[in-house]
């Protein structure tokens, strides 16, 4: 694990808080389907952001 890789995860994973903020806004917009889309958008970053730091923090495969 390097320590770049690790921080570079680390600051991907503020994508994530900009999707929250979407949720967030839209919600007290009263922009249901809106909301409900950034909800979609969230899931798929977070999991995606999370796999990235999981493999790095983890090794990936090597520990598989």
């Amino acid at each position: 694990m390097s320590g770049n890789d690790l921080e570079r995860e680390v600051i991907r994973m503020g994508d994530v808080g900009v999707a929250i903020d979407m949720v967030d806004n839209n919600l007290a917009e009263g922009k249901l389907e809106q909301a409900e889309r950034a909800v979609v958008i969230l899931r798929e970053i977070f999991a995606a952001r999370n796999d990235g730091l999981r493999n790095c923090f983890y090794g990936g495969e090597w520990n598989a």
